[in-house]
């Protein structure tokens, strides 16, 4: 009954959008030259969304627009959210190119201008777990009922990746045609390589801030999230010998774990995190793929893969492709580390498999397409 419910509500919700849209379409014209970004994961300007449009503000006479917002809790935050999204579906209507790097409710569910091209640069670099239409109906996926109503990622006119290995996961993901899926990169891999040495910069002010991170070899920890679960965090707090590593544990911001202050460092993304770690430990999280862009000892800690290949499922066989560096037991990885065994080589081809684009010119590339398609206008 429930379920009912909550279809009957998005059917509902859906034709109230569609309608509202028709008139703004109708009353507004689609300016040749706008771009918009939009994005739900955060709050603030993500570092992709930041480095296109430093690169388009270089162009003349480009109209850009960036609006980035959360789904918040509570009733109040919900309908403001609605209010937010009526705003969203004007520049949408208003707009040339719309640039996503996300699920996005209007881009999907609605039927748009002729001539709107959406690229969708997914927030992630890689998948090594399943997501979207693969894991439709699963403990950790959407109802397809729910992806039917909501026309869950329709409307792409491209996706960007960064090897010809994720476009195949991206194909079931986006469950799109292949040839809309393009090996273009992400742009935060122009700045993981430190392109104009901005990155230098903050971690200088990172370091400065923390002076500890300087004094003993950092071992960063940064595990995925977990649908309705708490990460058990005292098997690699026991393990670690905090007389010679700092341990830093950067857990996903949806995830209510408790951790104590001193494994934590505050005002920097987990990007930045990256340059400080001397040694990267991971589960199933795409933090993996930018670690192997910085060819720094990346290890995958998978207490739970059994567990997790049920509730949601890996596109990538990682006690098979990082045998070397993959364990379900934290004392394996804590003894390559201590005994400085690790297997660069399998690091390598794990990189050059996913990572097809580890160059500084992804923001380019990714500029170039968006003016061929304002060029057409």
């Amino acid at each position: 009954m429930k379920d009912i419910v909550l279809n009957v509500m998005l059917y509902i919700a859906r034709t109230g959008m569609r309608f509202i849209y028709f008139f703004i379409k109708l009353f507004t014209r689609q300016k040749n030259n706008k771009v918009t970004m939009l994005s739900r994961q955060s709050n603030s300007i993500n570092l992709d969304f930041k480095l296109l449009n430093e690169e388009l503000k270089k162009l003349d006479n480009v109209e850009i627009k960036i609006f980035c917002k959360k789904i918040p809790n509570g009733l109040g935050g919900k309908i403001n959210y609605c209010f937010k999204m009526i705003s969203d579906m004007y520049h949408i209507a208003t707009s040339k190119v719309c640039i996503i790097d996300g699920y996005n409710i209007p881009i999907s569910s609605l039927k748009h201008k002729k001539g709107l091209e959406i690229i969708q640069i997914w927030h992630a670099m890689g998948a090594i777990k399943k997501f979207g239409y693969q894991v439709l109906d699963k403990e950790e996926g959407s109802s397809s009922k729910v992806a039917k109503i909501m026309k869950m990622h329709a409307n792409y006119s491209l996706v960007s990746c960064t090897s010809k290995a994720t476009r195949e996961f991206f194909v079931e993901a986006f469950n799109t045609d292949r040839d809309k899926i393009k090996v273009l990169g992400m742009p935060r891999i122009d700045y993981i390589l430190g392109k104009n040495n901005s990155i230098n910069e903050k971690i200088e002010k990172i370091l400065q801030e923390n002076p500890k991170l300087k004094l003993k070899k950092n071992i960063l920890y940064v595990p995925t999230f977990r649908k309705n679960e708490k990460i058990d965090l005292s098997d690699l707090i026991n393990k670690v010998d905090e007389e010679k590593y700092n341990l830093i544990i950067r857990l996903h911001p949806l995830d209510e774990t408790e951790v104590d202050n001193k494994y934590i460092v505050n005002k920097c993304s987990t990007t930045d995190l990256l340059k400080i770690a001397d040694y990267v430990i991971t589960d199933y999280s795409a933090i993996a793929f930018e670690t192997a862009i910085l060819n720094k000892p990346l290890y995958f800690y998978v207490f739970d893969i059994d567990k997790y290949e049920g509730n949601r499922g890996l596109n990538i066989d990682l006690l098979k492709e990082m045998k070397s560096c993959s364990s379900k037991n934290i004392d394996k990885i804590i003894d390559i580390i201590e005994n400085k065994e690790y297997d660069y080589d399998e690091l390598r081809k794990f990189k050059e498999r996913y990572v097809e684009t580890a160059d500084t010119n992804n923001t380019t590339r990714i500029v170039e397409y968006i003016i061929k398609i304002l060029k057409k206008s």
